[in-house]
């Protein structure tokens, strides 16, 4: 009997070494440990939330923690390199806003190439920005403001944290011929006591960030940059309405990877994705946080990357107004 199960043993173990195990079974299923999602700017604004609420939809439904590294800095290069130069393994990840493809025409030489060096996973949605102003600023509407900023001797200092926030006063100087000085900040939870403080004087940023304060009359809203007015600020006119057309700016949120991460790992993070969009917690948390929740699968995102890149490009092309020294 021993001599029968010895051999029947043998046999076994022969036909494992025979039989090719599925690369999936060797290396197990994605995630097998904790997955980092570096955002590029600081805790506490309207992007580092929206990756919180996403993290936490995907920690649960992937079975891994997801964990928030804010890494900001460099309008947001420092974040971007971080995950460009990981292993394209699925377990860095990357969670910025549409600025980011901005950032290869703006600093010199080039952080990286949005196009080539990340891997598009799924965008969530986009925040509405808002032409905010403190209320030493006498002005109720657009045509004041504009009147004042002309009037003055020295022009008017703007905050700006990303280079889509400075995109968007670039494109208000350029279609008012209202001067305007950029001071630069790493986020909004930085760049906002200065806001409230009158240490600057405005800023074209997310209304999530400002609307808090304008209801407690901190700041004032002139304006919003979308094509209708948004229920939230029912009474503030859009800039088209003011007559000032052509600022926009790119306000996504999306998730990408290293290039090179296998399309079965941004499958499955882009399903996960969707999926938890769909769920009521995640939808009413996103909601709260005045994201418009619009998703673009892999495919939708790179095209909406190359949109922007070439928006980007004729940007710069007329005007350096946004470069840094």
């Amino acid at each position: 009997m021993f001599r029968r199960l010895t051999a029947l043993s043998m046999m076994l173990m022969m036909l494992t070494t025979l039989v090719p195990v599925p690369a999936g079974a060797q290396a197990g299923e994605y995630p097998q440990r904790p997955v980092t999602l570096i955002v590029t700017l600081p805790a506490g604004g309207p992007t580092d939330a929206a990756a919180r609420t996403l993290a936490t939809a995907l920690s649960q439904a992937l079975g891994q923690p997801f964990v928030v590294e804010n890494r900001p800095g460099a309008d947001g290069a420092i974040g971007a390199r971080a995950v460009v130069e990981a292993a394209p393994d699925g377990y860095t990840l990357l969670f910025s806003v549409g600025s980011l493809v901005a950032l290869p025409h703006l600093q010199s030489p080039p952080p990286f190439d949005a196009l080539r060096d990340l891997a598009p996973v799924a965008a969530i949605g986009s925040y509405p920005f808002a032409l905010f102003v403190h209320p030493s600023v006498p002005a109720a509407n657009v045509a004041e403001f504009i009147e004042y900023a002309r009037s003055r001797p020295e022009p008017l200092f703007y905050s700006a944290s990303t280079p889509g926030e400075a995109l968007a006063a670039t494109a208000f100087m350029q279609a008012t011929g209202v001067p305007l000085t950029r001071v630069p900040y790493k986020g909004s939870s930085q760049a906002l006591p200065d806001l409230l403080a009158g240490r600057v004087q405005l800023t074209f940023g997310p209304v999530a960030t400002g609307l808090p304060h304008v209801r407690e009359g901190l700041l004032n809203a002139l304006a919003v940059l979308t094509p209708k007015r948004l229920p939230a600020l029912p009474d503030t006119a859009t800039l088209e309405e003011a007559g000032i057309r052509g600022v926009t700016v790119p306000s996504w949120q999306a998730m990408l990877a290293p290039a090179g991460t296998p399309p079965a790992i941004l499958d499955q993070l882009a399903s996960a994705t969707a999926a938890a969009l769909e769920t009521a917690p995640v939808r009413e948390r996103l909601t709260k946080l005045l994201l418009q929740i619009e998703l673009l699968p892999p495919a939708a995102l790179a095209q909406r990357i190359e949109a922007d890149d070439a928006l980007w490009q004729r940007h710069f092309a007329a005007t350096a107004a946004v470069r840094q020294p």
